[in-house]
């Protein structure tokens, strides 16, 4: 135990950051409205940033979004140059579209919370499913497979849990989908 305590005070000290920086296990631990809010104030910065491209990220969606609507033909034979750098510049933009479909993950990293923001993220993309009837749940090992006694405890622990989130999240369910639209709804064709 001193151990652990002592790599633990060392990585603070090391690292400027609590070691626990990632915070309580939410599969286990209820969501708290502070954790609500820090979810949704990264997802709004995102959709912020996502609502007002311009230049090759506006360049980027609009490729992505042209491209779910009229997809390229397969290419026959040996391209052009011509064909070839343009190929060279959609390939980066289609990078750039993936990274903005994903611009919360940016933001956390950005501001140092990517463990805490992940792990939260994690429970609520679980919960989320849930208040709106399209997810199931195993109920604590009810899917199929062998599990342990321990995997079993846990499943019915997590299921617990995610009841206790559920009134929680469920006044904002019709913001975070709006959100997620405004980050990512460019690359399902609905932006």
């Amino acid at each position: 135990m001193r151990v652990a305590l002592s790599i633990a005070l060392a990585g603070t000290v090391l690292f400027g950051a609590p070691a626990m920086a990632a915070g309580p296990d939410y599969g286990v631990t209820p969501l708290t409205q502070a954790d609500v809010d820090f979810y949704l104030d990264i997802l709004r910065a995102a959709a912020a940033h996502n609502a007002h491209l311009t230049g090759d990220d506006k360049a980027a969606v609009d490729l992505t979004i042209q491209m779910e609507k009229h997809p390229p033909p397969a290419p026959t034979g040996t391209p052009t140059p011509a064909q070839m750098q343009q190929m060279i510049r959609n390939s980066k933009l289609a990078a750039r579209a993936a990274e903005l479909a994903s611009y919360d993950e940016q933001i956390a990293e950005q501001r140092g919370v990517q463990a805490r923001y992940d792990a939260i993220k994690d429970e609520m993309e679980s919960v989320v499913p849930m208040v709106t009837g399209m997810g199931a749940s195993c109920g604590g090992g009810d899917c199929g497979g062998e599990a342990t006694a321990a995997q079993i405890a846990r499943g019915k622990q997590e299921e617990v849990i995610l009841k206790a989130d559920k009134p929680l999240i469920a006044p904002h369910v019709a913001e975070i989908a709006a959100l997620k639209k405004q980050i990512n709804g460019f690359m399902f064709g609905g932006h």
